[in-house]
Formats: structure tokens, sequence, C-alpha cells
């Protein structure tokens, strides 16, 4: 429970308060249901947001708060709006330290502004999602198990969170010092409520949002000579309602078919088959990002095209992700050579003209190179935009 002066908030009550009697629904993050803080009317312009801290959920809190005032326990709905009012004006906080609140009819009510992920601003805690229950009674209510039930059980599934624990919210106030909220262990008929209400609980080790983003925009060069890198410009943007955290799991540009590309840059890209990902940052709904990766042309003439999906995790592809890359590799003044050994299927290519010159790569049959010159049986190759090797002249022929 939280040990705040509730009997102190009905003096900031000076207006009738109407609840519009809808609930607003997230479809894409949760199944169950609430009042937003826009139908409970708050007014949010007394919250200060520019400090909101995101950090990906990793655990839930389950915390009773209880009132002095028998009015408020009686309208849980003006409850929520006191204890808002409260925290901000009297504590000075940014918003009320729960995600979501409950009350003994099972209706659930958001608390603090943002999504799931905003900090709660809880000392020392971070990645807690924060669910308040609203009663003096310490023993939930049949019609609130069932919420609660599902709220964690929905969070926890699609977020991926295995630790759950029933807490005391306490307040910590210093003369001359900002108040904190800490979050300790408790005891007693609550913690029993809801231990025997969520016994069925497992939590889970991975996560099952469905990650939606759009493709705004896809900007490459329509043509480059064989040997340069044909820049790709990409701008994404997450059209999901929750946040995309990616500082466990990064967000990858992906070759649409998981395979090495054919245009991949050794120690350019993060892989062979991804170029560039998304990494230590929250990207929030709507908010768009620029990403900008590099294209080898070093194959055959003509036209180059690569599919790419964004992910994060292998075989589980954003939706409406997929993009293609296409430009033309054009041959330009320069002479072709291919590799074509009949022996190997490869060609090694080294740093220097002989056999115990240092191995930089190797290339299969039909990769194409630029020729800069033949000396004793070897040819020098252009293999990278700025790679220069050595290949032995009988494994290429020109074109």
């Amino acid at each position: 429970m939280i040990e705040l002066r509730m009997n102190s908030l009905k003096k900031l009550i000076t207006t009738s308060f109407v609840f519009v009697l809808f609930f607003s629904f997230l479809s894409n993050a949760f199944a169950f249901s609430y009042f937003s803080s826009e139908t409970q009317n708050l007014d949010k312009s007394l919250s200060d947001q520019t400090g909101l801290i995101y950090t990906d959920p990793t655990k839930i809190y389950i915390t009773q708060v209880t009132t002095e005032s028998s009015s408020l326990s009686r309208k849980p709905e003006q409850w929520v709006k006191s204890l808002y009012y409260y925290c901000i004006t009297r504590l000075n906080f940014a918003d009320v330290p729960y995600t979501y609140l409950v009350d003994e009819n099972g209706i659930i009510y958001q608390g603090r502004n943002g999504y799931v992920g905003a900090n709660p601003e809880l000392k020392n805690v971070d990645g807690a999602v924060v669910i308040g229950y609203l009663s003096n009674n310490p023993s939930l209510t049949s019609r609130a198990i069932s919420s609660l039930s599902t709220m964690v059980e929905d969070i926890s599934k699609d977020w991926g969170i295995s630790t759950m624990r029933v807490v005391k919210l306490k307040l910590s106030q210093e003369e001359g010092k900002l108040a904190t909220v800490v979050a300790e262990s408790t005891t007693g008929e609550f913690v029993t409520s809801v231990t025997e209400a969520l016994n069925q609980w497992k939590g889970y080790k991975e996560g099952n949002l469905e990650y939606v983003s759009e493709i705004e925009a896809v900007e490459v060069p329509e043509e480059i000579e064989i040997g340069n890198r044909a820049t790709v410009k990409l701008r994404v943007k997450n059209v999901n309602d929750f946040p995309w955290f990616t500082d466990k799991d990064p967000v990858y540009v992906s070759v649409a078919n998981g395979k090495e590309s054919d245009y991949a840059i050794n120690k350019d890209w993060e892989s062979f088959s991804k170029p560039i990902s998304i990494s230590d940052k929250v990207v929030l709904p709507q908010e768009t990002v620029e990403l900008t990766f590099n294209m080898e042309a070093r194959i055959l003439i003509g036209e180059a095209k690569e599919k790419f999906v964004l992910q994060k995790y292998e075989n589980k592809p954003f939706k409406n992700s997929e993009f293609e890359v296409k430009f033309k590799i054009s041959k330009g003044k320069n002479t072709l050579v291919e590799v074509a050994s009949g022996e190997y299927g490869f060609a090694n290519i080294r740093d220097c003209k002989w056999f115990t010159c240092e191995i930089l790569d190797s290339a299969d049959n039909g990769s194409v190179f630029i020729l800069l010159g033949e000396e004793d049986g070897w040819s020098k190759v252009k293999f990278g935009s700025e790679t220069i090797g050595w290949v032995m002249s009988r494994y290429l022929k020109k074109i």
C-alpha cells in the first residue's frame, strides 16, 4: 500500500467529476480494456512528461492503495483522479507511480501517462509495471481477481515477464528534497489474497508482441559503377501502440530470406545477412527512425536487388516491414574478370602475388572483379570499394 494521506485529497476536488462510461481499447498491445487517461479527463498539462524515461518491462509489482476518505472509497473513478492531482500538486511527481489501477468492481484505469515501459519513478527500480488495487479491504473481490489475472497474464505474455511481486509503496519525504517512492517487500492478508488469486501464473521467458511497422521511404541511387557502394537511406515508423525497446534485443534490418547477401560488406554490416540495427534506443509509437547502410556492387553487371525485413527475433519479421532495394550496376571504363575455377569452384584473393601471401578473402565462381593489372601469372584485382588483392590469373576470365 502507498502511505499517502488520502483524506487530504478531498480538498483538491473543486469541480464535479463526470466519468464517461466506455472503455478505451488498445487492440495491438493487450486483450484487457481500461479507461485511458484521456477518457478520465485528467488535466495532463499539469504533468511534466519531458523527463519521462522508458525502460523495457521486466517485472510486475502489485500493491494495495488505501484511503482514509469514505467518499473516495465509494467512488473509485474520483479516487483515481484525486490520486493523480495529489501526486502532481502535493508531491511534485511527474505523474502517479502506477501503470494501472483496478477497483473492487474489476474496472481498470490507466495510471501513469504514456505506455507500458514508462518508468514509474520508483527509487532504484527500473522496468516495473506497477498495478495498484484501490480498496481498503485487503481481500480481493472476485471481479478484481478476474481483471487482475487477465492483466498479469496479458502483460507478462506480451513482454516476456517472469517476475511478479506483491509490494508496499512507501513514500519517503525529507525536508528540502523531492518526495520519492520506494518499493518494499510486505506481508499480510493482501499478499495472501493476491498469491492465491495468481497461483496458476507461471510467467514467460520470451515476449509475444506482434510488431508492426511502416516503411515510409527507401532511397538508393539508380545506378552505380561496379566496385563502388550504393548507400541506402531508410525511414521506418513504429505504428504499434507500444514502444519498441531495443536495449536487450535490437531491431535488425535483415535479408528477407535469412540468407547471406551477395551485397554484404565485411566488417561494415553487422552480419552477412544484417546490414544494420536499431539498438539502445526506445522507439515510441508513431516515431520515425532513419537508418543508412551500404551495399557493395561486386557481382555481375546489370540489375541488383535484395529484399529486406525488420525483425527482433529470427524468422519473426515485423508486419508490413518488407522492402526491396534495386539499382543498376554498370561496367564503366573498367576491365572486368570473373572467377572461373574448374578445379576448385573458387579462388583465393591474397595480399601479394605468391602462394605464401596471406589470404584476404575467397570468391566463388561467378564473382566479378575489376582488373587493375597482370604480372607473372597473377592478376591484381579490386574486389571491394577500397580493397585490392591478387588472384592466380588461370582462375579468372575476362568478360
